[in-house]
């Protein structure tokens, strides 16, 4: 489902992801460090492909690295829920799909880093993982290796 969704969501928001691609990139160009501790950017929020009621949120983001060297490039992805939407219905795992879609070109994969409830839905945390980086892991590797349970979210 996720690939299929990746595809999807590169089709339908093709100029929309390489506009927020070209974001990211001039926030990884900035001296990050030096007087300028992060940057951010946004993606105009979305309804989600897979769930109606939902809506996708993208916030890019660069902080220093500790082992120097560039910027560490993360991304959010939030999903929230319209009133009335049960949370148990919701396919979370399209988070894990806008990341990878997010991911390209530069980045290999969007890495997933954790999560956490927000009011109102889900934010899930990925690091873009630089294609020449020699630990970067596959494609779509958005998906993390874990069972989750999302019942308990609002």
């Amino acid at each position: 489902m996720i690939t299929a969704l990746v595809h999807r969501i590169r089709t339908q928001c093709s100029a929309e992801l390489n506009t927020f691609r070209s974001q990211m990139h001039a926030l990884a160009r900035q001296d990050i460090g030096s007087g300028l501790d992060a940057a951010a950017t946004t993606m105009a929020r979305r309804p989600c492909l897979a769930t109606p009621g939902v809506s996708v949120d993208i916030v890019g983001f660069t902080c220093p690295r500790s082992s120097g060297g560039g910027p560490s490039v993360r991304v959010a992805v939030s999903l929230s829920l319209q009133p009335g939407r049960m949370a148990s219905a919701v396919h979370w795992e399209e988070a894990h799909a806008w990341a990878g879609a997010v991911a390209g070109g530069e980045w290999a994969a969007a890495e997933y880093v954790g999560s956490q409830e927000s009011p109102g839905g889900m934010v899930f945390h990925y690091a873009l993982k630089n294609a020449e980086d020699p630990n970067a892991v596959p494609e779509y590797s958005a998906v993390p290796e874990y069972s989750a349970d999302y019942s308990s979210v609002l």
